[in-house]
């Protein structure tokens, strides 16, 4: 009985012994096998993109396995200073136990993706640790323009719940960017589950109407209103409009035709883009209040580029689609 007492003892005491783990990345969430998966593949016509952050090899493995079904784009959040096995012992006041803990923590982010352009379809994938995305996403979110992109977060979880994490992340960006509902894997997910999950969605990408500034190519975000449509169809046979300066806060140009309206009074602010009177295209470096139809915004200028742009000179605006 002594024997037993004493090796009980003993158990406990190396069980207590072994810090326990961060849900390091809740390992065994997903039984996928990184080492299985085929090498990543360059694809420069990709308009999908999967971001993911993770601490081994789980959320990456889910991550690599979304990639390799839709042909996407990978992009992997690292942070500036590497967690280490004891910054991620749960409940020991670790560090990551103290970010979680601090609703503005913001932990820096060693490199930044070149540019979400090209990108319509944006997967996010990160644990779950303590209820939510760990706080680097908070990060990448506040640092990035995700504007008029969907996004599809998932995240990986031994036991817990997604909770409220997407719907905190949402909660950065703007009312022109879509998310879609939570995904967890769990540890019941094998690769071909998770590849049918994200095939299952059909985010086709249709072809994104791009513009042109003379000679320079700006980010819009554009509104799904009937005038758009009817300019994605005029911009699918390329379309040129001369544009003048006006007021010293707007270019305007005629668009050759009239456009479905639906003017309401509007004021606007640097980078808008609406339509006049029905037929004329008004992209603003300044602020004006009037009935206008909203197109977009232009999203990658700030508002002294955006002076830059326009307010040296008429001119030209090209629309096509990509």
């Amino acid at each position: 009985m002594i024997k037993k007492l004493a090796a009980l003892l003993t158990a406990l005491a190396l069980c207590l012994a072994v810090p326990p783990a961060f849900a390091a990345d809740a390992v065994s969430s997903a039984t996928v096998d990184i080492a299985s998966l085929p090498e990543l593949r360059e694809n420069p016509d990709a308009t999908t993109l999967v971001i993911y952050f993770s601490t081994d090899d789980t959320v990456k493995a889910v991550s690599r396995t979304i990639a390799d079904a839709l042909d996407a784009d990978v992009f992997e959040i690292v942070p500036e200073i590497p967690y280490t096995e004891a910054d991620l012992a749960y409940y020991t006041d670790c560090r990551a136990d103290r970010e979680q803990n601090d609703r503005d923590a913001r932990p820096a982010i060693s490199a930044w993706p070149e540019s979400l352009e090209q990108y319509g379809v944006i997967f996010m994938g990160y644990p779950i640790w303590h209820g939510q995305a760990p706080r680097i996403l908070y990060t990448l979110l506040e640092g990035v323009d995700v504007s008029g992109k969907t996004i599809v977060p998932f995240c990986t979880s031994a036991s817990s719940g997604a909770g409220s994490s997407a719907e905190n992340l949402q909660a950065l960006t703007d009312e022109t960017t879509t998310w879609l509902d939570v995904k967890r894997i769990d540890n019941r997910s094998t690769a071909d589950d998770i590849q049918a999950w994200a095939l299952s969605l059909d985010l086709k990408e249709e072809p994104a109407m791009r513009m042109m500034i003379n000679d320079a190519i700006v980010s819009v975000a554009w509104e799904d209103n009937d005038a758009v449509s009817a300019l994605r169809e005029l911009a699918a046979a390329g379309l040129t409009i001369q544009m003048s300066m006006y007021g010293g806060f707007e270019q305007v140009g005629s668009i050759g035709r009239r456009l479905p309206a639906a003017d309401e009074q509007t004021t606007t602010a640097s980078g808008d883009i609406v339509l006049y009177s029905g037929s004329q295209l008004v992209v603003f470096y300044g602020s004006n209040s009037w009935a206008y139809t909203r197109l977009g915004r232009i999203t990658d200028q700030t508002p002294e580029q955006m002076k830059v742009l326009l307010g040296n000179g008429d001119v030209t605006i090209t629309l096509a689609m990509e």
